[in-house]
């Protein structure tokens, strides 16, 4: 009797650590900006899929400006990621303002590109790029944004560059308060996201009028709307923002591929939904995601000295 004891405590004893060590089931993604942000939105829509694709629960943790530093603190293991917007963080990083985004592991880019508009009331005197240059000449203009460490900042930064000027900052976290600030000539301008200037699924377009949007191309739904790099006649300057998902550093090979794979196949299996093409969702593995750091890092090196 005390023989088969003593080997239950010892097999208790080796099962004991062997289970700790055992990495938690389940993917956690934090997410940094919020409930009914547009990263928050977009996991939603991924959810149902990913926790398909793995067979466990989603975890969804919104950490604010934590985000990122709890994310260099978690296991390279393959359950934790985060989700943010791929510029912004790229911003902040490159004027020092948040952990090093480039230590992090690539996962996979969510979204295809997404890009600003430049737009102003309807009732402004300003009706095309030549009004805005010659009245940003004039007198120095206020534009409305979310900050220059935002997917707006370096639009911004680049406008000031062609004309030689410089522009006030009005803050304005969100659309809501952007066009709040439009609407009580609080701003000249603003920047929107291009494609929420347009009106979908029946709701009104917003009282604005688009000046120029950001892209490499011009919005097939905004055909009549050139982009910046028409106006200025330089090629190259474009800029987008995409969603992105990002593992912790070390993440080893085996778990990189099963993050990839699994959103992968969640953006395959929403793809058809209203609101992944809403939303721009395009999942597209690490490879891609890396060569969009590469060419956002070009673009903010040029106007880094704006951004502040």
């Amino acid at each position: 009797m005390r023989r088969l004891a003593a080997a239950i405590l010892a097999v208790l004893l080796l099962a004991g650590p062997a289970r700790a060590a055992n990495p938690p089931a389940g993917l956690t993604i934090i997410e940094p900006y919020g409930p009914g942000s547009i990263t928050d939105r977009i996991v939603g829509l991924l959810k149902p899929a990913l926790e398909k694709q793995t067979g466990h629960p989603v975890i969804v943790e919104h950490d604010g400006a934590n985000s990122l530093a709890k994310l260099a603190a978690a296991k390279p293991d393959g359950h934790t990621v985060i989700v943010v917007d791929l510029l912004s963080v790229e911003i902040a990083e490159a004027i020092g303002k948040a952990p090093r985004l480039s230590a992090l592991t690539p996962v996979a880019k969510l979204t295809g590109p997404g890009s600003v508009a430049l737009v102003v009331p309807e009732s402004s005197p300003i009706k095309n790029w030549a009004d805005f240059a010659a009245a940003a000449k004039a007198r120095t203009l206020s534009v409305a944004l979310p900050g220059r460490v935002s997917a707006a900042g370096v639009p911004l930064a680049l406008m000031e560059k062609a004309l030689g000027v410089h522009f006030n900052d009005v803050a304005a976290a969100d659309r809501d308060t952007i066009l709040g600030a439009l609407a009580g000539k609080k701003a000249d301008a603003a920047f929107l996201v291009t494609a929420t200037v347009v009106p979908v699924s029946g709701a009104p377009a917003p009282p604005v009028r688009p000046i120029a949007t950001f892209g490499a191309q011009r919005n097939p739904r905004l055909p009549g709307v050139p982009t910046f790099q028409e106006e200025i006649g330089k090629p190259r300057n474009s800029t987008t923002t995409a969603i992105a998902a990002f593992g912790p550093t070390g993440l080893d090979a085996v778990a990189l591929k099963r993050l990839i794979t699994a959103f992968t196949a969640a953006g395959q299996a929403v793809k058809t939904q209203p609101a992944a093409a809403r939303l721009a969702i395009d999942v597209a593995d690490a490879g891609l995601l890396r060569q969009t750091m590469e060419r956002d890092s070009r673009v903010i090196k040029e106007v880094k000295d704006l951004l502040h």
